[in-house]
């Protein structure tokens, strides 16, 4: 069940960064007070509204109709950034995101333009779309409004949030569906999910927004194509085509572009 498996992801990762925050949060207790309203609004944001949704849709889409629209995810944080930090890309930046979105196409329709116009829209695209938006003013609000809390700190705050915002909807979702079967297989991905995509990406994440800003740092999302189809050939055994390589070639030429450009002014 989508809620639940969020739920538990991020509870365990909540766990996991307790006693860091804790210990960073102390130093900085009237500083934490401070920023509690907008931490909680980060963790409804970018902890459950995101995951929920993207988990939800998932469940009435296929991966590629979901990879397809998750690959408009930087275009949509470029909106935002010119429309929350009045940011003003560059014509070669305008350029790069064209270039490194069409290599993200290249590779989810598998070299074949025709797949992506054969996708259709359904109700679990719509969620993936709403889940992007989500994470897109994540990345932004994070730069809009710097904290000043130490990263444990930070992110366990809004973490915490995130898990407390879960509860209504699997409140709601246990007489739905059923209660989530504990299996190895389960435990193992949930582990798997609070460690890596959730604590380490996410510190990983804020830091690069920090240093690069929402805009540069959303073209790299471009490179998950990359990453899944490398995972796929690997783990998978399938073949490498010359899609992949006319797709990782345009990926980093569009990223390229975009993080070389010079800024304009901080927001990039």
């Amino acid at each position: 069940p989508p809620f639940q498996m969020s739920f538990w992801r991020w509870a365990v990762a909540f766990a996991i960064l307790l006693p860091f925050a804790i210990a960073q949060g102390r130093a900085d207790a009237a500083q934490w007070r401070r920023e509690l309203p907008f931490l909680a609004f980060l963790g409804v944001v970018g902890v459950t509204a995101f995951n929920c949704f993207i988990y939800a849709a998932l469940h009435h889409t296929t991966v590629v109709s979901a990879a397809f629209i998750n690959s408009f995810m930087p275009v949509a944080t470029f909106l935002l950034a010119i429309a929350i930090l009045h940011d003003r890309p560059s014509g070669r930046q305008l350029l790069g995101i064209v270039v490194s979105l069409a290599g993200a196409l290249t590779i989810i329709a598998q070299g074949q333009p025709q797949r992506l116009f054969d996708l259709g829209l359904n109700r679990g695209d719509l969620l993936v779309l709403a889940g992007l938006l989500f994470w897109a003013a994540y990345t932004v609000l994070i730069k809009w409004r710097p904290t000043q809390l130490r990263p444990l700190a930070f992110l366990g705050t809004t973490v915490g949030f995130g898990v407390l915002f879960h509860l209504p909807l699997i409140a709601w979702e246990i007489p739905a569906a059923g209660p989530m079967a504990p299996t190895p297989d389960g435990i193992a991905a949930i582990l798997y999910l609070a460690i890596f995509p959730s604590v380490l990406a996410y510190i990983l994440w804020n830091r690069a927004v920090a240093t690069l800003g929402p805009a540069r740092t959303g073209m790299f999302m471009h490179l998950m194509p990359i990453f899944s189809a490398g995972a796929a050939i690997l783990l998978l055994g399938e073949r490498v085509f010359a899609y992949h390589a006319l797709g990782i070639v345009l990926i980093v030429v569009g990223i390229t572009l975009v993080t070389r450009a010079p800024a304009r002014n901080q927001g990039h």
